[in-house]
């Protein structure tokens, strides 16, 4: 999805002024508005744009020990619930009812528990390490500062957050959905990740190559 599509989505959902985070994501949802077919998390929660995800992201929770993750912002867990969680205790949160609805009736067979919560502002579970793909991407700075300070405050260990390495600045989320970050450059200015596991995305003929998901222990991190 490109900058102009992305605006033109967002004045159709918003007409005029932006509205609360809760509303904002639930009308993206109930109208398929990121234009996914697979998954109405968007074209990138596909299973071929999660392929190398779903090769790479296994070894890495096994490397690290991890016991317990929380996917923060589920969203539909299309692809998620292709990978084994017998071994890890898995929890998916998210800001829309109908999602966690959904994903509670679909999945909680394969061993995935899923709560409402607002990553910004709600009491979070505790895990040793939060994924954050593709959310920080559709928040302002000011909700990305308030988003780490819940992470930090959750207990957590580690962070998986999206990153797209080859942005040479970041602009504020304005009056667009979303716009690509590079986690390394200001205002962030976070220090390399120990570990980057590249999507091989070949989303919009491959201008997001570059897109990635970047490992940090939450304490390393100030913004």
């Amino acid at each position: 999805m490109n900058l102009s599509c992305a605006t033109a989505l967002l004045r159709r959902i918003t007409g005029r002024g932006r509205p609360a985070p809760r509303e904002h994501f639930t009308r993206i949802y109930e109208e398929n508005l990121f234009g996914g077919v697979d998954s109405r998390s968007g074209p990138g929660s596909s299973l071929a744009q999660t392929a190398q995800l779903r090769r790479d992201l296994p070894p890495l929770l096994t490397e690290l020990g991890i016991g317990s993750f929380l996917d923060a912002p589920c969203g539909d867990c299309h692809w998620m619930a292709e990978l084994d969680w017998s071994r890890t205790a898995y929890t998916g949160v998210d800001i829309v009812p109908a999602l966690i609805q959904s994903n509670a009736s679909r999945w909680t067979a394969r061993n995935m528990k899923f709560c409402l919560a607002d990553l910004c502002a709600d009491d979070l579970p505790r895990a040793d390490l939060v994924f954050c793909r593709d959310c920080w991407v559709h928040l302002d700075f000011l909700q990305i500062r308030a988003c780490l300070e819940n992470f930090r405050r959750s207990g957590a260990g580690y962070l998986l957050l999206t990153t797209f390495t080859a942005r040479g600045e970041n602009v504020d989320l304005g009056g667009h959905i979303w716009r690509p970050l590079n986690l390394q450059v200001a205002p962030f200015s976070f220090p390399p990740p120990s570990k980057l596991l590249v999507e091989g995305c070949t989303e919009d003929g491959g201008i997001y190559a570059d897109k990635s998901v970047g490992l940090w222990r939450v304490k390393d991190l100030k913004f």
